[in-house]
C-alpha cells in the first residue's frame, strides 16, 4: 500500500516511473517536459476505484486464471476476455528497446480517439501519454499485478479523461503480453458538445496555417459554440472552416491578432479586452487566449454592459472629482487661512510672552513659567535655585556708546545667557532694563554657585560685540537663592534679589547668596 500511495501523489507529471518513487526528480523533469499531465496509478481497491461496470468481472476472470501465483497466461485469459470485451481492449507486446507495439486495438478505442493504432508502437503517440504508458505498462509486468490508471488525453478540439484496466500475462512461449481496458472516464463527445453549447461564453478553437516559410497566415475555425456565433454574427454553420480574421470582427484588430500570435509562438496563455462595431452598435468583449497545440482556444466573455457601466462611473466619477477638488480647494484655502491666523496668534503670543529686545522671556511670562516649575517642583520633591543677573556700571555703557549700544550689549548677553542654559528644565528671562533672571530646575546650591560662576568666568575671557569694530567688556553681578519647602515665587525672588543687593553693595562683579551657608563651603 505504502508503494502504490507514493506513486498516486505524483498526479501531475508525466515522468518514468522511477520517478514516482523519487519526487525529488520532480523539478527536473518538469523543466525537461515543459507541461504537466494529470494522472493517477492505484494498484490497490482497483475495483473499488474502476468507473467503468467492466472492470470488476474482468479481474475476476483475471484471478482465476492466476494460479499458484503464477503470471497468468495470455492465451487463456484473451480467450477469456475478447469475446465480451474485445471493443474496449488493447493488447501489446514488449519491442524490446523499451516500447511496445499493439497486437490488438479495439473498435470503441478507435472510435474515442479517432484512429487505430493497430500494429504500431506505442511511443508513437504523444510524448507525454506515450510514456506514461509506458512507464505503467512496464511497472505492471514488472510488478505482476493489474494496475488501475487514469491520465488526461489531450487534442487539437477533443479532451478525454481515461480510465485503464492494465494486466500483465505470459505466452505459452515466454513472452509478456500486456492486456489493458481502455475507455473514456468523462468528457465524452456528447458531454463536451453540452458543456459547450450551454457555455454562457463563446468558445472558439482555431487552427495554426503555416506558409512555407513557417509564418502563420491563417487562422482556421475548428470548432465553435452557439455563443461564438451571436458574438461574431454568423450562423454556426458559416463560422467553421472559416479564417477567424475574417469571420471574427474582433480579430480584424492588428494588435489583437498579434497578441494571438505571441500566445501560439510562445506557448503561453493571455487575457485583453477589445471591441468591434457592427450595425451601429459597439460590442466588447474580454477575450482568454489559451494555446492549443499549434492553435488557439478562444473564450468569448460579453463585456458591453459592464463596460458602458463602468464608461458612465467613470464619466460620474471624474463630475464628481471635479467637485471634490474644489472642495478640497475650497478648503485648503480655508484651512490656508486658519494655519495663517493660527500663526499670527501664535506670533501674538510669542510678542506677549518675550522681551522684543532679546527675545527672552519677559518678566509676566518668566513668572507663571516659573510659578508652574514650582508647583511641579514641590509635588516631585526637586530643587530649584533662581539667579538674578544685573550688568554691572550699564548706565556708564549708554552714556559713553549710546543707547543702540546698550541694546547691542544687553542682546549679546542675553545670547550668552540662552547658550549657556537653554534647555527643557531651565528658564531664562529679562525682568527688565539690564537685569536678568534664569530659574534652574534640579538644581542644587552647589549647582547653581558653579552655574553663576560660569557666567561670570566667560564674561572676564568674551567682550560683547557693539558693532563689527566695538567690542565692550562688561562685569555682572548675580545674587542666588534656592527654593525652601512650600515657598512662594515672590519669595524666592526676593530673597534672590537680596543676595544681588548684597553682591552690589560689596563692590559689585560678585555672587550674593541668600542663603547663610559661605559661598566656599557651598561650593
Amino acid at each position: 500500500m505504502a508503494k502504490n500511495e507514493a506513486i498516486a501523489r505524483c498526479g501531475k507529471c508525466h515522468a518514468p516511473r522511477e520517478h514516482f518513487l523519487n519526487p525529488s526528480r520532480h523539478s527536473l523533469l518538469r523543466a525537461r517536459t515543459g507541461t504537466d499531465m494529470y494522472y493517477e496509478v492505484h494498484t490497490e481497491n482497483i475495483a473499488a476505484r474502476g468507473h467503468a461496470p467492466e472492470i470488476a468481472p474482468i479481474l475476476r476472470r483475471f484471478a482465476l486464471h492466476r494460479r499458484d501465483g503464477q503470471p497468468v497466461g495470455y492465451e487463456d485469459l484473451a480467450a477469456a476476455l475478447l469475446p465480451d470485451f474485445g471493443e474496449d481492449l488493447m493488447i501489446l507486446e514488449p519491442t524490446g528497446d523499451g516500447d511496445y507495439r499493439w497486437l490488438h486495438f479495439g473498435r470503441e478505442i478507435t472510435r474515442y480517439s479517432g484512429a487505430s493504432r493497430l500494429g504500431q508502437r506505442l511511443s508513437g503517440m504523444r510524448e507525454r501519454v506515450a510514456r506514461f504508458s509506458i512507464d505503467s505498462f512496464d511497472q505492471a509486468l514488472a510488478e505482476d499485478r493489474p494496475l488501475y490508471t487514469v491520465h488526461r488525453s489531450t487534442a487539437t478540439v477533443r479532451v478525454a479523461l481515461w480510465e485503464r484496466l492494465v494486466l500483465p500475462t505470459i505466452t505459452r512461449d515466454g513472452r509478456r503480453f500486456i492486456v489493458a481496458f481502455s475507455r473514456p472516464l468523462q468528457f465524452r463527445e456528447d458531454l463536451l458538445n453540452a458543456v459547450l453549447e450551454s457555455s454562457p461564453s463563446g468558445i472558439v478553437a482555431l487552427r495554426a496555417i503555416r506558409d512555407t516559410a513557417g509564418q502563420i497566415e491563417q487562422a482556421v475555425v475548428v470548432t465553435a459554440n452557439r455563443r461564438a456565433a451571436e458574438l461574431s454574427g454568423r450562423p454556426e454553420t458559416e463560422l467553421l472552416d472559416t479564417d477567424g480574421r475574417e469571420s471574427l470582427p474582433f480579430l480584424s484588430d492588428p494588435s489583437t491578432w498579434r497578441r494571438c500570435l505571441y500566445a501560439i509562438d510562445l506557448q503561453r496563455a493571455d487575457s485583453l479586452e477589445t471591441s468591434f462595431t457592427r450595425d451601429g452598435a459597439t460590442t466588447w468583449l474580454r477575450v482568454a487566449i489559451a494555446p492549443l497545440e499549434d492553435g488557439l482556444l478562444l473564450t468569448l466573455t460579453d463585456i458591453t454592459d459592464l463596460t458602458v457601466a463602468n464608461q458612465t462611473l467613470q464619466m460620474r466619477a471624474a463630475t464628481l472629482a471635479l467637485e471634490i477638488g474644489r472642495e478640497r480647494a475650497t478648503r485648503r484655502a480655508l484651512s490656508e487661512e486658519i494655519d495663517q491666523r493660527e500663526e499670527r496668534e501664535e506670533e501674538l503670543r510669542r510678542l506677549a510672552e518675550t522681551d522684543p529686545l532679546t527675545a527672552l522671556l519677559n518678566r509676566r511670562s518668566f513668572t507663571d513659567k516659573a510659578n508652574a516649575a514650582i508647583t511641579a517642583s514641590d509635588a516631585e520633591g526637586t530643587d530649584v535655585a533662581l539667579i538674578i543677573v544685573d550688568l554691572d556700571h550699564f548706565k556708564q555703557v549708554n552714556d559713553s556708546y549710546g543707547h543702540p549700544a546698550g541694546d547691542a550689549v544687553i542682546r549679546a548677553f542675553a545670547d550668552l545667557l540662552l547658550g549657556q542654559f537653554r534647555n527643557e528644565q531651565n528658564l531664562v528671562g529679562r525682568f527688565g532694563g539690564e537685569e536678568f533672571g534664569v530659574l534652574l530646575q534640579g538644581c542644587n546650591l552647589a549647582s547653581a554657585i558653579a552655574s553663576a560662576r560660569q557666567i561670570q568666568d566667560t564674561l572676564l575671557t568674551r567682550s560683547m560685540p557693539v558693532s563689527e569694530t566695538l567690542a565692550l567688556k562688561v562685569t555682572a553681578s548675580l545674587g542666588i537663592a534656592t527654593l525652601h519647602p512650600g515657598e512662594t515665587l515672590a519669595s524666592l525672588t526676593a530673597r534672590a534679589d537680596q543676595a544681588l543687593y548684597c553682591a552690589k553693595n560689596e563692590g559689585r562683579n560678585r555672587l550674593g547668596l541668600a542663603e547663610p551657608t559661605p559661598i566656599a563651603e557651598a561650593a
